[in-house]
């Protein structure tokens, strides 16, 4: 099979490469995924790689998660065991001898799908750099309400203005699990049962820690990913994100541990908690100063138009315009689950594995509702499900 490759400037190269796409497996942990299962493995066959490197890890799932897998011809393994969802891929590794077999390993959650031309914009990344040990793509929101285009703009911003520049210095925090591809020889050096709540931001660091290789980015390899479409999912999924952040900070001594990953979390993560502080505090401040307080509400409200704006026309999405008005309350409560699991976690040192299941739901809402309709009301409330770290 031969396809044009990208550049990593994103231009088309003159040079036809066969990918053999034999190379990549694609492990893909599921709990309950009777909904997206099929169209992740759809989506994986339509950029390549046949049903046979395929491998489905049914996490004990009460629905027809199996039976979809099986029909659709790909390897399962279904046991009925709890493993949760890095149980389930160290199980993949030595059930199917995965890291003897193949030479990429990819990860994808199954409410996520991926574009076409996927595996061979990460192989390209391989091919540029042999000490490349692992490549994440470019997460992208599916087109849903108000949450989803806030998403959207979130991950487009933090792709173009972070990633690229942390793939230039080396210090990636994160390939995110809906979105990696790791070179399997790195894979037995790995600790797999960590207990956290953001493995792929643990294996990440792991990867810095034991010097392993290059962590690289390419924008080019899009994976579509289901975010939530209601309040309490929303608020779940980042209680989820931070708390596992913090936990991931403390099992890896970040940022003491004096590599360039150190620097760059702890500049992160100082900007995040200034800010919101910052932002909860802003009713007091603006008791004592508030023409300046207001000056820098305008200030910061005109630069997150304009970035929404450049976001809107680059990825083609109107709702991200049409949504603008409740990004600032949803910047405070991203400020609220900071503090709050930063104060849980970190000062009062609760450790908990409780993981939240964001409720899955269909592709898209009807084209009479529109993006921000009746429906998507920011508290409208869906059934959610809190879990174990066990659960996939």
């Amino acid at each position: 099979m031969t396809s044009p490759l990208n550049n990593v400037l994103g231009v088309a190269t003159d040079i036809q490469r066969t990918l053999s796409h034999s190379d990549f497996c694609v492990v893909i942990p599921a709990f309950n995924e009777e909904l997206l299962l099929g169209r992740c493995i759809e989506s994986v066959i339509g950029a390549g790689v046949a049903a046979t490197h395929i491998y489905v890890i049914d996490d004990a799932s009460t629905d027809t998660t199996a039976a979809i897998a099986r029909a659709t011809g790909v390897h399962l393994l279904s046991d009925g065991r709890k493993r949760g969802k890095l149980g389930g891929i160290s199980a993949a590794l030595s059930h199917f001898a995965l890291a003897q077999r193949y030479a990429y390993l990819a990860i994808l959650d199954a409410d996520s799908h991926v574009a076409p031309h996927y595996f061979n914009e990460v192989w390209v990344r391989f091919l540029q750099d042999t000490e490349t040990v692992l490549v994440c793509g470019a997460p992208q929101s599916e087109r849903y309400n108000w949450l989803t285009a806030y998403r959207a703009y979130e991950y487009a911003v933090t792709l173009r203005l972070y990633r690229q520049g942390q793939h230039a210095m080396g210090v990636i925090t994160v390939a995110p699990g809906c979105a990696s591809v790791y070179r399997t020889r790195i894979l037995p050096l790995l600790e797999w049962d960590s207990h956290t709540l953001v493995e792929d931001m643990d294996l990440t660091v792991q990867v810095h820690r034991q010097q392993l290789g290059t962590i690289a980015y390419t924008p080019h390899a899009v994976a579509y990913t289901q975010d939530p479409r209601t309040l309490r999912d929303y608020i779940g999924q980042l209680t989820r994100w931070y708390r596992g952040t913090w936990q991931v900070m403390r099992l890896r001594n970040v940022p003491f541990g004096r590599q360039r990953i150190d620097a760059e979390f702890g500049m992160l993560l100082a900007e995040g908690l200034f800010f919101a502080v910052v932002t909860l505090c802003l009713p007091i401040l603006a008791w004592f100063w508030p023409t300046t307080v207001w000056r820098w509400l305008l200030i910061d409200q005109a630069i997150v138009l304009t970035l929404a704006v450049a976001c809107a026309l680059v990825l083609k999405r109107r709702d991200i315009l049409t949504c603008f008005l409740v990004f600032p309350f949803l910047r405070v409560v991203n400020s609220v689950i900071l503090l709050k699991t930063f104060w849980l976690e970190v000062v009062r040192r609760q450790h908990t594995l409780e993981w939240f299941t964001v409720a899955r739901y269909d592709d898209a809402p009807s084209a009479a509702t529109g993006p921000c309709a009746d429906h998507a009301h920011p508290f409208a409330q869906m059934d959610g499900r809190v879990c174990t770290a066990e659960d996939a």
